[in-house]
C-alpha cells in the first residue's frame, strides 16, 4: 500500500505564552491537524474564527466556544483555519499535515455507494489492536453518514471497557441521527440525560458487567446474541435505519479467543458485509483473511495515523469514571440531580456474572447470587433489570436493562444501604446486577 502523505514531515510543536487567560491564536494549514491531549485538572477552551474545522467528522461552528477537559483529540482543517484556545496547562500540541483522512473518505465513499444501491445498508466490522484507531474510524464513519443525508447508521460498541452513550461495562446499539458533541471526552449524551442542546441520542443498552470480555466468554457471547436480536427487529421496523446500516467497533483482537469463535460468531449474528481493519501494516488483515478464507467479505485495512495516543489504563479509568458520574450527575453542559433513598437489606436481590474472581463457588451458573454486605457492595454500580427480584436466574440474564444505580453506602450493622438514583422514587422491586466497577465520590 502506498505511503500516506506527507509520512515525511515532522510534527511542529507550538510555542505559547504563559499567561493562560490571554487567548493564543493558531493558524492550521489547509489538510493539517491540529493534535491536542488535555488532561484532566485543566479545561481547553476552542474558538473558530474563520475556515472549515471539523472533529472527528463533525463540523466545529465558527464563533462558538468549545471546552475539553479529559480527553485527546485533532482538530482537522477541512480549509485553512483560524482558531484561538485558551488553556492553563495543555500536556502536548502538534500541528502535522501526516493524517490517514484520505482513506477514510475513500472508506466512507464507498459505505455511500451501498448505501444508494441497495435497502440494506452497509454493516462494518471494525477490527484492531489497542490504541489502533478503531473508536475514532467509527466516529468518523456516523459523523459523515449524517453529514449531507438524513441517514441514521447504528452505532454498535462490543468493548465492554468503553462507555459509549451507556456506563462502562455495557454493550450498546445507538442510531446517530444528528451531529455528536465534539465537547465530549466519550460520545456525548443519551436519553438519560434529560434535556440538551444536541439531539439525545437513544441507545438499545445490554449490561456485560465484566471489564474483559476473557472473564466469561460464554455470557459475553450470550450478551452479543441478545443485543443482534433487538438490532435486528429495530431494522426490520425502520427503513431508513435498515438502509444506513451499522457501525461496529470491538475489543482489541488480542481479547479474542485464540480459535477466533467470538469473530465468526459476531459476523454471523450482525450479517457483517464489510471487515475494516486499524492497523500500520497488512499483517493484521492477511491473519483475518486467512481466518475467514471460506467467507466472501472485503476485508479493507485504513493506516493508523500517526496521531493516535496510546491510551494508558489510567486514562481509560478516568474515561470509565466520567461516564459514570455523566450518568447520575451530568456534564459540563448539563446538571443532573440524582435521588438518593434508603433500603433494607431484605428489599433487594443481587446477581454478579461469573468470573475469574467468583469461580470458587463451583457453578457453572453464568450468574451467581451476592451476599448483601459492605465489603461486596460498597460503592458499587448495579444494574437494574426488568426481571422481578425473586426471578430464577435465566429470567435474570435475558432480561433487558431498566436503568443504573450507586450504592453509597452500606451499613452491615443496620442492615441498610444507601441507594443513589438517577431519578427520584422508589427502588423497582427488580432483581439488581453487580457489575465489576465502582465509583468513589
Amino acid at each position: 500500500m502506498a505511503t500516506l502523505p506527507g509520512l515525511s514531515d515532522s510534527l511542529q510543536p507550538l510555542d505559547v505564552t504563559s499567561d493562560p487567560d490571554v487567548p493564543q491564536r493558531l493558524a492550521i494549514p489547509l489538510g493539517s491537524e491540529w493534535r491536542v491531549e488535555v488532561p484532566q485538572d485543566s479545561k481547553l477552551q476552542v474558538k473558530i474564527l474563520s475556515g472549515i474545522a471539523e472533529i472527528f467528522g463533525t463540523e466545529l461552528a465558527i464563533d462558538i466556544e468549545y471546552t475539553f477537559q479529559n480527553t485527546n483529540f485533532s482538530i482537522y482543517a477541512v480549509e485553512a483555519t483560524e482558531l484561538e484556545w485558551k488553556c492553563l496547562d495543555l500536556a502536548n500540541q502538534s500541528i502535522s499535515s501526516n493524517t490517514n483522512l484520505k482513506h477514510i473518505y475513500n472508506l466512507h465513499f464507498s459505505l455511500e455507494k451501498l448505501r444508494v444501491s441497495s435497502f440494506e445498508g452497509p454493516r462494518v466490522l471494525i477490527v484492531g489492536e489497542s490504541s489502533s484507531g478503531k473508536t475514532t474510524l467509527a466516529k468518523y464513519l456516523c459523523s459523515y453518514a449524517i453529514k449531507f443525508k438524513p441517514y441514521e447508521p447504528v452505532m454498535v460498541n462490543l468493548n465492554p471497557q468503553e462507555g459509549i452513550f451507556s456506563p462502562p461495562g455495557c454493550l450498546s446499539a445507538t442510531p446517530i441521527s444528528d451531529i455528536l458533541d465534539v465537547s465530549s471526552n466519550t460520545w456525548g449524551q443519551s436519553m438519560t440525560s434529560g434535556a440538551t442542546q444536541l439531539h439525545s441520542k437513544q441507545p438499545i443498552v445490554k449490561n456485560f458487567g465484566l471489564e474483559n470480555i476473557s472473564d466469561n466468554r460464554e455470557l459475553y457471547m450470550r450478551i452479543i446474541q441478545q443485543l443482534s436480536e433487538v438490532l435486528s427487529n429495530r431494522f426490520q421496523s425502520d427503513p431508513m435505519v435498515r438502509r444506513s446500516g451499522c457501525v461496529i467497533d470491538t475489543p482489541p483482537f488480542s481479547h479474542f479467543s485464540d480459535d477466533f469463535s467470538e469473530l465468526h460468531e459476531i459476523i454471523k449474528l450482525f450479517r457483517i458485509t464489510a471487515i475494516v481493519v486499524c492497523a500500520h501494516d497488512d499483517n493484521l488483515a492477511v491473519k483475518i483473511n486467512d481466518v475467514l478464507m471460506s467467507q466472501t467479505i472485503p476485508i479493507v485495512r485504513v493506516p493508523t495515523s500517526n496521531g493516535v495516543v496510546q491510551v494508558s489504563d489510567v486514562f481509560k479509568r478516568s474515561l470509565q469514571r466520567s461516564a459514570i458520574k455523566d450518568y447520575f450527575y451530568g456534564d459540563l453542559n448539563t446538571v443532573l440531580s440524582p435521588y438518593t433513598i434508603g433500603v433494607d437489606f431484605d428489599m433487594i436481590t443481587v446477581w454478579q456474572p461469573r468470573s475469574a474472581l467468583n469461580t470458587d463457588s463451583g457453578s457453572e451458573a453464568l450468574y451467581l447470587p451476592v451476599e448483601t454486605n459492605a465489603s461486596n457492595l460498597q460503592h458499587a454500580l448495579v444494574a437494574i433489570t426488568y426481571a422481578p427480584r425473586r426471578a430464577p436466574v435465566e429470567e435474570v440474564i435475558d432480561a433487558p436493562i431498566l436503568g443504573f444505580a450507586l450504592i453509597m453506602e452500606v451499613n452491615d450493622t443496620r442492615k441498610k444501604l444507601r441507594i443513589l438514583l438517577p431519578v427520584p422514587g422508589r427502588l423497582p422491586d427488580k432483581a439488581l446486577i453487580l457489575t465489576a466497577y465502582r465509583y468513589l465520590e
